[in-house]
């Protein structure tokens, strides 16, 4: 359990920084130029940190998905049994009381 929640959290950092590596419409944190040849022209670098980041976003949920999964296997209870009851017949039938 403790690695998978590692994972999701190293993909949830990677997640963060690609999204902030890529250009706006103004340049704002973006690459910028094409310094690499043609992989890493402008257009190929936002081509490529577009697809890293819908791979890792794809991940992010599917881990999200496992570790819901993995959490609910280890309890017996849902989490709608596991909020504390109220007994609204108890609660009814008895007056309020005022603190001193």
């Amino acid at each position: 359990m403790t690695t998978l929640i590692i994972i999701q959290l190293i993909l949830a950092i990677a997640l963060v920084i690609l999204v902030l590596l890529q250009g706006s419409d103004n340049e704002g944190l973006g690459l910028g130029g094409g310094t690499f040849g043609g992989m890493m022209s402008a257009r190929g670098s936002a081509n490529l940190l577009s697809r890293l980041t819908a791979i890792t976003a794809t991940l992010f949920m599917v881990m999200s998905v496992v570790l819901t999964i993995t959490a609910s296997i280890g309890s017996d209870k849902n989490v709608l049994e596991s909020l504390p009851s109220l007994n609204s017949e108890e609660q009814s039938s008895e007056e309020p009381s005022i603190p001193e």
